[in-house]
C-alpha cells in the first residue's frame, strides 16, 4: 500500500471515531400507505432466543417457538404456509420447519456437526442451508422433507448465508477466499462461482466510498432479481445495495453503527435490518433507498434475523 493510501485510510478511520449521536439518522416515520406484510424474527425477550412473527408496522408481537434452547434465523416458504429456522433443541444447531401457526415442528438435518442459515428455494421443493459436517462451513441444498442434502460450495473456506435468486437459478452467498470475505454469486447446483466484490483490494486502495470495507457478508437477493443487498464491515457494519452483477455499491446506513440482516420486501420497496444504534439488536425497516429508517421492535432482549412472509 502506498503511503499516501495509508494516510488517507488513517483520516477515514478518524471520521468513524466521531460521536455516533452526532451522525446518527434520526428515525422518520413510515410513509403513508405503505403495505403490511408479516416479518418473522428472533427474540431473546423471555430468556433465550424464540422464534416470533409481527406485521411490518410493528403490530401484533408474538411468539411462535417455546423451547429452552435457542430456537434462531426463521425463513418463510414461499407460499406462506411454513418456516424454517435452526434450533439448538437436540443438542447442537439443526434445521428445523414448522407449520406458520408453530404447529407441526420437525427436525429436517441430523448432523453431529452445526446446520444452520436455512433458505427455501422460490419454488419450495429445496432449502439451502449452512453446514459444518465436513470439516468447515459450506452450501448444501437439500429436498424440501430434509432428503438428499448436496454439498454444492465444496471449498476449503468457510461458505456461509446463502440466497436464492428470485429464479431460482442462482445462489448467493457469503466465503472467505484469498485472505478476504466477500460476496459470490454461483449457480444452483454449485457452478460457476464467482466474486461480486472484492474488500481486500478495496479497503488497500481505500476506494470503498463512505466507510472502508474490509469484509462483505450476508447478501439477500432483491424480489425482482435486479440488486442483491449486503452488509459492508469496516469502521462499522453497514447496509449495502449493488446491482447483480457487482456494480457499484450504496450504502444506505452509514451512520456509524452496527447494522445486519437486510431482508428485501416481498415487492421490493422496503428493507428490514437489524441494528445496534440504540444500544441493542433491535428490528428496523427502511425504505429500499436508505430514507425512513423506522424502529419496528424495542425490548431489552436481543432481536435480530427479520424475514419477511411472501406476498400470496
Amino acid at each position: 500500500m502506498s503511503v499516501r493510501a495509508i494516510c488517507l485510510c488513517f483520516c477515514m478511520l478518524l471520521l468513524t471515531s466521531c460521536s455516533r449521536s452526532e451522525r446518527k439518522n434520526p428515525l422518520q416515520p413510515a410513509p403513508a400507505g405503505a403495505k403490511v406484510f408479516s416479518i418473522a424474527f428472533s427474540s431473546q425477550r423471555d430468556g433465550n432466543s424464540e422464534i416470533y412473527v409481527m406485521n411490518s408496522d410493528s403490530t401484533d408481537q408474538e411468539r411462535l417457538t417455546t423451547d429452552p434452547a435457542n430456537d434462531d434465523r426463521p425463513d418463510w416458504s414461499p407460499d406462506g404456509r411454513k418456516i424454517a429456522f435452526e434450533s439448538s433443541r437436540d443438542g447442537n444447531a439443526e434445521i428445523y420447519v414448522m407449520d406458520s401457526d408453530s404447529t407441526n415442528q420437525v427436525r429436517l438435518t441430523d448432523n453431529l456437526s452445526a446446520d444452520t442459515h436455512p433458505r427455501w428455494s422460490p419454488d419450495g421443493t429445496k432449502i439451502a442451508f449452512v453446514s459444518e459436517r465436513d470439516g468447515n462451513a459450506e452450501i448444501y441444498v437439500m429436498n424440501a422433507d430434509g432428503t438428499n442434502p448436496i454439498d454444492i460450495s465444496n471449498n476449503p473456506g468457510p461458505d456461509e448465508w446463502p440466497s436464492w435468486s428470485p429464479d431460482g437459478s442462482r445462489i448467493a452467498f457469503q466465503s472467505y477466499r484469498d485472505y478476504a470475505t466477500d460476496i459470490y454469486v454461483m449457480n444452483a447446483d454449485g457452478t460457476n462461482q464467482t466474486p461480486l466484490t472484492y474488500s481486500r483490494s478495496w479497503a488497500a486502495a481505500a476506494l470503498a466510498p463512505r466507510v472502508l470495507m474490509f469484509r462483505a457478508t450476508r447478501p439477500d437477493w432483491s424480489p425482482d432479481g435486479s440488486k442483491i443487498a449486503f452488509v459492508s464491515l469496516g469502521g462499522d457494519a453497514e447496509i449495502n445495495v449493488m446491482s447483480v452483477n457487482g456494480g457499484p455499491r450504496t450504502a444506505l446506513t452509514p451512520y456509524l453503527d452496527y447494522n445486519t440482516d437486510p431482508a428485501w420486501s416481498p415487492d421490493g420497496s422496503r428493507i428490514a435490518f437489524t441494528s445496534y444504534r440504540d444500544g441493542n439488536p433491535e428490528i428496523y425497516v427502511m425504505n429500499a433507498d436508505g430514507t425512513h429508517q423506522t424502529r419496528l421492535t424495542n425490548d431489552p432482549g436481543v432481536d435480530d434475523a427479520p424475514s419477511w412472509k411472501p406476498a400470496r
